[in-house]
């Protein structure tokens, strides 16, 4: 024993010198290139002016035609300079543009996406350039009631290894200087559901719709790389910055995930009580008849359903459930869901109630009987109170499996946490931020809710002595 605590402290101690240094070394690396990193050059108004003149001027070439509509109204003059840490120069730049958002809101878009879904439907699934020729004219008339806005904004310009200078077009610059159009087509993005003739209509896999729109009011192919002209510590902390704000400050996008998470809480607390009383009652069948004999038919439907449930992947019977079985009632989606995993979870916790009844002495169950009490009695009073007792712990851990299991739940449109990271991954085309974001959500519930399993485990044992 005292040789592997040696062992441990050891390991133990090795691993923090390592944490140690690496924070060292991040550290002094850090301070190297702030103090390495700034512009080389002092620059005037005029000079910034004409670079941002010139790259506001490549634009139109990858722009759609919409949009060359607003590039036409709006004017950017350079008023301060200032210097940033990553060889940027910072301008403070008065801006003139036309208020976009304010005419092509959410509740806009959805009126032109049910036009545009009319058209679709009338001329025999016309493809994206026939959207885009039909309704161009109507969208860039809706624009041009914009009126005009007037503001301050920040625009960073680079200043390259040879000397020269790229002004750095951001989501936020454009999105300023456009008058809200990045937000517009992320609302348009956003768009799963729309009214059309009084029915709600699914255009979730109808891309050729939003690609029509997108292509009159879209940034085609500009480039939105940020220069690279900083040490590799600070070049991932500014594209790590970046990423987080794009993918959950940007308007509000954090909420998908808080809405999701509400969602996920509320599918598997729902699933986890619809478990629990349908395991009660196929465990109560299962003992009843191994005891007694009885429930014969009963207990021969419980072992094929207990055969079919556990042997069969939760998401194909979730698909079977809400695409088959409910479909002609018309079930809702979150409702189809709870069914299901309540029917799958039902499985597990029958089992597990059933081994711990089975684990209770049979002496209890006498004892119960020579004090005059029935076998329904005896069960209730005495054998299930021991029973849960010893299978609590297991009853929490099928909780922990039934939470994870719940991110399948998205494949019939449940929005749950992994269906906000998808949406958030299908606004912003970034993978990375939306997918580790909802991984370490169910993490930190799965940590939690181990946590709390263990101090359960350790009070019951504690009750035992």
């Amino acid at each position: 024993m005292r040789k592997k605590s040696s062992v441990s402290k050891i390991i133990a101690a090795i691993l923090c010198g390592v944490i140690i240094l690496g924070v060292v070394y991040l550290g002094v690396e850090l301070a190297v290139e702030l103090s390495d990193n700034k512009a080389t050059v002092e620059v005037t108004l005029e000079e910034m002016q004409t670079v941002i003149d010139r790259d506001f001027a490549t634009l139109p070439a990858t722009i759609a035609y919409g949009t060359k509509e607003l590039y036409s109204n709006m004017s950017v003059k350079v008023k301060e300079v200032d210097y940033g840490i990553e060889k940027d120069i910072i301008l403070l730049c008065d801006y003139k543009t036309l208020d976009v958002a304010s005419v092509l809101t959410k509740e806009k878009l959805n009126q032109i996406m049910s036009e545009v879904y009319g058209y679709y439907l009338v001329n025999g699934r016309v493809n994206s350039l026939g959207i885009q020729i039909e309704f161009e004219e109507k969208v860039i008339d809706i624009i041009k009631t914009a009126s005009v806005v007037e503001g301050e904004t920040e625009i960073k310009v680079y200043q390259l290894d040879d000397g020269s200078f790229k002004t750095y077009f951001s989501d936020e610059t454009l999105n300023t200087v456009f008058g809200g159009l990045i937000s517009v087509q992320r609302n348009l993005s956003a768009i799963n559901n729309i009214e059309y003739n009084g029915e709600t209509v699914d255009i979730k896999n109808l891309n050729t719709l939003r690609t029509g729109i997108h292509n009159i009011i879209a940034f085609v192919n500009y480039d939105s790389a940020k220069p690279n002209t900083s040490g590799w510590l600070l070049s991932w902390i500014s594209d790590f910055t970046d990423e987080f704000r794009r993918n959950f400050i940007d308007d509000d996008m954090w909420m998908y995930i808080w809405k999701g998470l509400i969602t996920t809480l509320e599918l598997t607390g729902c699933a986890l009580l619809f478990g629990i009383v349908l395991g009660l009652l196929i465990a109560a069948i299962r003992v009843t008849h191994d005891k007694t004999g009885s429930l014969g038919i009963l207990n021969g439907f419980c072992k094929i359903y207990l055969s079919v449930i556990r042997g069969t992947p939760v998401m194909v019977q979730l698909l079977i459930i809400y695409f088959v079985i409910l479909a002609p009632l018309d079930v809702n989606k979150f409702l189809a869901a709870v069914v299901c995993f309540g029917i799958n979870s039902g499985a597990y916790v029958a089992e597990i109630i059933r081994g711990g009844i089975e684990s209770v002495d049979g002496g209890q169950t006498e004892a119960g009987r020579s004090l005059g009490l029935g076998y329904a009695q005896t069960m209730l009073y005495i054998v299930i109170p021991q029973a849960f007792k010893t299978v609590l712990p297991s009853l929490a851990n099928e909780f922990i499996t039934l939470l994870k299991e719940t991110s399948v739940a998205f494949y019939i449109g449940v929005a749950d946490l992994t269906q906000a990271g998808i949406r958030i991954r299908s606004i912003t085309y970034s993978n990375f931020m939306p997918l580790i974001a909802i991984a370490l959500v169910y993490l930190v519930l799965v940590l939690i809710l181990t946590k709390l399993v263990g101090l359960l485990e350790k009070k019951l044992k504690k009750s035992e002595r």
